[in-house]
């Protein structure tokens, strides 16, 4: 056989296989559909792709996507952002939509929300329609201890200057509450807010609820305003029942002293009794010694003794004079 022939077909063998290889790493689906959509792709380029095991599908879609729009966004740009962890596709959705808006959003802008963990097109849409924030029923005491109900709506639009690294809307939203709060608290007549609850928005204002914030405070409304519960009331019957409990205690404190007193005196009563006992005891022993040493002569000298006592006792009883316990021995 020819050397010619031979190499023609070693040759042909050899294109054949790498054309196989080829067919085989090539993402056909990506790259055939990046050709027909008129933004192709180099096969080399898809390979390389495949191999770093990108999801080729996801970039091809946000290239096409990004050309059709004349974003004059590359290739190695989406690639760089589905490295980092981004969604390719998200991003131009968001730049087209803020495009035809005519919003100022750059590539690394709208890269730079996409890693942060936000949807480009939901930013695109609150800085197109202003989000609107309905907070919940606001309760709150002024200084004449009556309750004021409030209920407002906060209309929030973005900053873009602050939005990467600005405060959230939850955190205006607590700034605005206590604004309310600090507003009603300070109010002398509750029925004033009332009358008045173009009060309560100033002080929102005045609060600046939106200072270095993602968000920019359009307006604030009052939905709803009324009076609530006189803390009044309640708080004069809660001091009467203090000012009872507190007689109450002192009365009975007065009864336990009286008790010990009078336990006190009984015990003194006693003691006197006891006393008065063991001196009785001692008067059979002086009358012996008195017959004794011969101040009496006999017992008929005792009785009359006895009886005279028994007659002065009887008189100091009718005149109310007090008995004198003294012994007469």
């Amino acid at each position: 056989m020819d050397a010619g022939v031979i190499v023609a077909i070693c040759f042909a063998s050899v294109l054949f296989v790498a054309c196989v290889i080829f067919f085989i790493l090539l993402p056909c689906k990506a790259y055939f559909t990046a050709l027909f959509s008129g933004c192709p792709i180099s096969g080399f380029r898809a390979i390389s792709l495949r191999m770093r095991k990108l999801d080729v599908q996801k970039i091809v879609e946000a290239y096409i996507l990004a050309k059709k729009a004349h974003l004059g966004i590359t290739l190695f740009d989406i690639e760089t952002v589905l490295v980092s962890g981004g969604h390719p596709l998200n991003i131009i959705e968001g730049l087209i939509a803020s495009k035809s808006a005519k919003l100022d959003f750059s590539f690394d802008f709208a890269k730079a929300i996409d890693i942060s963990g936000m949807n480009v097109l939901e930013v695109v849409r609150e800085c197109v329609s202003p989000k609107l924030i309905e907070m919940p029923l606001i309760t709150s005491v002024a200084r004449d201890n009556k309750e004021v109900n409030v209920k407002i709506s906060l209309t929030l639009k973005v900053n873009l200057k602050n939005f990467l690294k600005g405060v959230t809307d939850e955190t205006v939203s607590a700034r605005a509450v206590e604004a309310v709060v600090t507003k009603i608290a300070n109010t002398a007549r509750a029925s004033e807010l009332v009358a008045r609850p173009e009060l309560i928005d100033k002080a929102i204002f005045d609060a600046n609820v939106d200072s270095d914030s993602k968000y920019e405070l359009v307006s604030a409304d009052v939905i709803h305003a009324d009076l609530g519960n006189d803390r009044g009331l309640p708080m004069e019957k809660e001091q009467i029942e203090k000012n009872r409990i507190l007689a109450a205690n002192q009365l009975e404190q007065r009864r336990l002293l009286a008790v010990a007193v009078e336990q006190e005196m009984k015990a003194k009563e006693a003691e006197m009794r006891a006393k008065q006992a063991e001196n009785d005891a001692e008067v059979p022993k002086a009358i012996i010694q008195a017959i004794n040493e011969g101040k009496i002569k006999d017992m008929v000298d005792y009785y009359k003794l006895e009886n005279l006592q028994a007659d002065t006792e009887m008189r100091r009883k009718l005149t109310g004079k007090k008995q004198d316990n003294r012994n007469v021995f």
